[in-house]
């Protein structure tokens, strides 16, 4: 009788063991209310998981269809994640649990931190490739990395500040708080570099941005009530531009102050047609999320070891909004 029990609580145990295993490897699939292939995941070769930071929703929905159209078209289940805020325990969880559940591949961009960056290397131990679609990770031979040369995104914005401004200009500059050490020191240097024939240009302020347009806006009033020289705003992110954008129309600065900004949106698009902005540095965000999900495909086939890819800059102004409207913005 004694052995009977035994046999029946071993059985008990394995059966809970199994319901587990289960429940972790599918937790990410049905806790997400995306849109997604099928329940069934054998019916497709890969099952994916696409983590983003929302700071900028409507970069990261085109990321994420440019993403979709190449996993429809290769069959692959893609899940997608964006909390609406800035979350890091948030976003560290949704993370683990696709670590947990042994998914065939992660496409990220998440800020840099220490246990996101301990989760991630998690992951490549258990051979699950992983792409970054941004700045933040340093330079990793494990660690595929697609988006724009943040030197290339430095020295372009500086020179199209050559561009829409001569003589002596004091200069703030507010570089996106996500970037890895490495890509902050890129991204100034490329500026430098850029203004190194000017000297009446001069970068009299640099300072981290805090995320967000509202934080954005917070940082641009100090700027300019404690810094009434600042003649121009250089901004490295979507929401960074339209939060200065927006507290220099308040001020009635937009004669006074000229804005390098990053990202193009409607909003953005708006505030370039009406002067506010001088112009934007930006990528196209369809073809980042495409060129990701191809990254994961090829890592996944044993095609290709990480490597980096660098996707195109735009400089957008006046003179040629309205060509990029259709390109970018797809209206």
């Amino acid at each position: 009788m004694k052995y009977h029990w035994m046999g029946i609580l071993i059985i008990i145990l394995v059966i809970i063991a199994i319901t587990l295993i289960y429940s972790t490897t599918d937790f990410l699939w049905k806790e997400t209310g995306v849109k997604y292939h099928s329940e069934d995941l054998h019916n497709y070769r890969f099952h994916f998981v696409m983590i983003t930071q929302s700071t900028d929703e409507e970069y990261w929905d085109q990321a994420h269809a440019g993403a979709l159209k190449v996993a429809n078209a290769e069959k692959v289940a893609l899940e997608y994640f964006g909390p609406q805020f800035l979350d890091l325990k948030e976003l560290e969880r949704i993370l683990e649990m696709a670590v947990l559940s042994n998914v065939d591949g992660i496409i990220l961009s998440v800020p840099s931190d220490s246990a996101i960056n301990a989760l991630i290397q998690e992951a490549t131990q258990k051979k699950i490739p992983v792409v970054a679609l941004s700045n933040n990770i340093d330079d990793s031979n494990q660690v595929s990395m697609v988006g724009v040369n943040t030197y290339d995104l430095g020295f372009k914005t500086g020179h199209a500040l050559t561009e829409a401004v001569s003589g002596n200009v004091k200069v703030a500059v507010l570089v996106d708080f996500n970037f890895s050490a490495a890509n902050h020191q890129r991204y100034l240097q490329g500026i430098n570099d850029a203004l190194r024939k000017h000297p009446g240009l001069q970068l009299k302020l640099t300072l981290t941005s805090e995320g967000g347009s509202i934080s954005a806006e917070e940082q641009t009033q100090s700027i300019l009530t404690n810094f009434p020289e600042i003649q121009a705003i250089i901004c490295s992110t979507a929401s960074d531009t339209l939060g200065v954008s927006k507290v220099v129309v308040d001020l009635n600065r937009v004669t006074h102050v000229t804005i390098i900004g990053s990202g193009f949106t409607a909003e953005i698009a708006n505030y370039i047609k009406r002067g506010v902005i001088w112009g934007v540095l930006t990528d196209d965000p369809v073809k980042l999320g495409s060129q990701g999900i191809w990254a994961l495909i090829k890592a996944k086939k044993k095609e290709i070891k990480p490597e980096n890819c660098h996707i195109p800059l735009f400089l957008i102004t006046r003179n040629n909004i309205n060509s990029y409207l259709n390109i970018l913005l797809r209206k």
